[in-house]
């Protein structure tokens, strides 16, 4: 073999490797489409800050305030509670084999999963390893949508965007310098209350990026399910109400002055604003069946498939939860417990 044909072998082969390096090194860095139809948390726990989420398994992702709002994970009946890390998390997602998570702040120590850079959306694999940053502004909230994240986004020079971000954070679209709050989605459509003029209920396609009008009327932190929309009514005095799509109807749920609620499969959990008895309420989807769950204020009210969790207004540690069919109202011990044992 001459010269000439053996550097021509060593030159290929060499080019070679890198081929294949550079396959490896695409593929190592790409993330798995999720299942059609994937949605990362439901509106009403993204309304009310998005810190539980739990996944299609029954694991239940969760800021423990019990540690600084550090990012614990847990089974959904509150066994196996273990810290994945100690980043401060909210608007928390889950799709595939991963969570996404607005982080507000980091603990001061070297915890698990410690990141440098406290502001920004992230995503990280369910064990709270492999993160990645996928945006350094400050966020309002995150949605994920199949394969995509819609982000209430607040640039550097100052307003709202609603940013669409590939998985991987190398992709970024500003699809609107509109002040939409991407929470409530069905069907590939985001639902949204217009912020700027009239509060008229808009639809968000997000296969074509167009929005469009649903119904001219007042609606605040509106959630879709199933053939209605739930809304607060901004022009009676934010009372509960919900809006039928295929009848072009109106009802109303409770004449309360509502601060905050969340939809469930079987109900409707708000905070009743009064002067002389407000409380967490629960009634069922048609408006029946009401009860008051536990006398005061709260808010963060935020659901699993079985508890509601919910905070005593001003005080951000103690975490109240109940079963979702029960009264029985107890402290998140399981959470609290969880610090001392990590520690």
């Amino acid at each position: 073999m001459n010269q000439k044909v053996k550097l021509f072998l060593i030159l290929g082969g060499i080019a070679l490797a890198f081929a294949l390096l550079f396959v490896i090194d695409i593929f190592a860095g790409r993330i798995p489409e999720n299942p059609a139809g994937t949605v990362g948390n439901t509106a009403g726990n993204l309304y009310n800050g998005g810190y539980f989420c739990e996944d299609s398994e029954g694991r239940v992702f969760f800021s423990n305030s019990y540690d600084h709002g550090s990012l614990y994970v847990m089974n959904a009946d509150e066994s196996n509670v273990e810290k994945l890390s100690a980043n401060t998390v909210k608007s928390i997602n889950t799709g595939g084999d991963y969570i996404y998570y607005y982080m507000s702040d980091s603990s001061a120590s070297s915890g698990l999963g410690f990141v440098r850079r406290v502001i920004g959306v992230y995503r990280s694999d369910k064990e709270g390893k492999d993160i990645t940053t996928l945006s350094r502004f400050p966020a309002g909230t995150l949605l994920l949508v199949d394969n995509s994240l819609y982000v209430q986004s607040i640039p550097d020079e100052g307003g709202v965007n609603l940013l669409k971000l590939s998985l991987d954070g190398k992709e970024e679209t500003v699809l609107s310098t509109d002040k939409i709050y991407p929470a409530s989605v069905y069907n590939g459509r985001i639902y949204y209350n217009d912020n700027a003029n009239s509060h008229f209920l808009y639809q968000w396609d997000t296969y074509t990026d167009a929005n469009a009008v649903v119904v001219k009327y007042n609606m605040w932190n509106p959630i879709r399910q199933g053939d209605y929309i739930y809304f607060m009514d901004i022009l009676e005095n934010y009372r509960l109400c919900r809006y039928s799509l295929s009848e072009d109807i109106i009802e109303v749920l409770s004449s309360d002055r509502v601060d905050s609620f969340n939809v469930t499969d079987n109900y409707v959990f708000y905070q009743k604003s009064s002067d002389t008895q407000p409380g967490l309420m629960r009634i069922s989807l048609d408006g029946s069946e009401e009860i008051m769950l536990a006398e005061g204020v709260y808010n963060n009210i935020n659901a699993t498939s079985h508890y509601v969790y919910f905070q005593e207004f001003g005080d951000t540690i103690t975490t109240y939860r109940v079963p979702l069919s029960g009264t029985e109202v107890s402290e998140f011990y399981a959470a609290a417990n969880a610090v001392t044992t990590s520690e």
